[in-house]
């Protein structure tokens, strides 16, 4: 095993990884390695593979299937939770917290809690709200209070709306594999068509999964984004892009992060695992990870800064 203690390199911050508590995992009953609910494990790990610190949060796709009061107090307890193990090992966790959004009064009060209480860094949410895009004029509020706080959003992806040829039991899992991805394609085209951007300029964005689509499409979108919606923005969408952040978490595809690089820039991609799920109880996901930034044919400066300095600056660590 390797510690960190003396370790020379750039510091390393995973800023999109999971923590599903003891109590949230007997409430919510989901399919996830226990020993992330250790921290004698989850530090053991992050010594293995020289993490300096974690951002963890709940994945808000967990409480999809609830409702909206259900929903409030599992993303409640889960900050808590999250909190404490900051609060244990104050230089190796920061808290980012979850909101549900089916309740928006609920989510607001859960943000000044998490910000005022829980020493919160970011806000996580699901890429839809059981259908309800995130462009919805209800969710104003929510964004107004971001601002207000100038917290990052995390979007993670979550169920929609699918049909049989790409379900998950008819489908082969073609939902969770290229579905969840699309999802946040979508949200972040709304969060864009829908006003959200411009009413809210300062709105800072992480998407899981380095961007989802949009790099690997970003001409496609922006051609025919000119040809049939150029009135629909006051703006070029390429100017949207600098509100958007991806993270690393590609599960060590190596072809798509020189992809990701090459829209987002060294200066808005971040450190991100998907910890603890993947093989080996998450193993796997932290390793491919890390190889995969590795290996890119980049200054090392912008490898610095994707693995922790963008980080440092975007969650206020010092």
């Amino acid at each position: 095993m390797v510690s960190n203690k003396g370790r020379k390199g750039p510091r390393v911050i995973d800023v999109f990884c999971h923590h599903i508590s003891e109590s949230v995992g007997r409430r919510v009953r989901a399919d996830f390695p226990p020993g992330n609910a250790n921290p004698d494990v989850r530090l053991g790990i992050m010594e293995k593979y020289g993490i300096d610190v974690q951002a963890p949060s709940l994945p808000p796709s967990i409480v999809r299937r609830f409702s909206a009061d259900e929903a409030a107090e599992i993303c409640g307890l889960s900050n808590n939770d999250n909190y404490a193990l900051c609060k244990a090992f104050r230089d190796r966790f920061v808290n980012i917290c979850a909101v549900s959004l089916f309740d928006v009064k609920k989510a607001l009060r859960e943000v000044e809690r998490s910000v005022n209480d829980l020493d919160c860094r970011g806000i996580t949410i699901a890429t839809n709200q059981k259908g309800q895009g995130l462009d919805s004029p209800e969710y104003f509020p929510f964004y107004e209070k971001i601002v207000q706080y100038d917290l990052p959003i995390f979007l993670h992806p979550t169920d929609w709306e699918s049909y049989p040829l790409v379900d998950m039991d008819k489908g082969w899992r073609m939902m969770h594999v290229f579905g969840w991805p699309f999802d946040t394609t979508q949200a972040v085209w709304r969060l864009i068509f829908g006003g959200i951007i411009d009413r809210y300029p300062s709105l800072k964005i992480v998407t899981h999964h380095l961007g989802a689509m949009i790099p690997y499409f970003a001409r496609r979108v922006e051609q025919n984004v000119n040809k049939f919606l150029r009135d629909k923005l006051p703006k070029q969408i390429s100017e949207y892009w600098g509100n958007f952040y991806g993270d690393t978490a590609l599960d060590g595809t190596v072809a798509a992060y020189p992809c990701g690089y090459a829209f987002f820039g060294p200066d808005r991609i971040l450190f991100g695992t998907d910890y603890p799920f993947g093989a080996e109880e998450g193993e796997d996901f932290i390793r491919s990870n890390l190889a995969g930034v590795m290996a890119m044919s980049i200054p090392a400066g912008d490898t610095e800064k994707i693995l922790g300095g963008n980080a440092r600056k975007l969650l206020k660590i010092d």
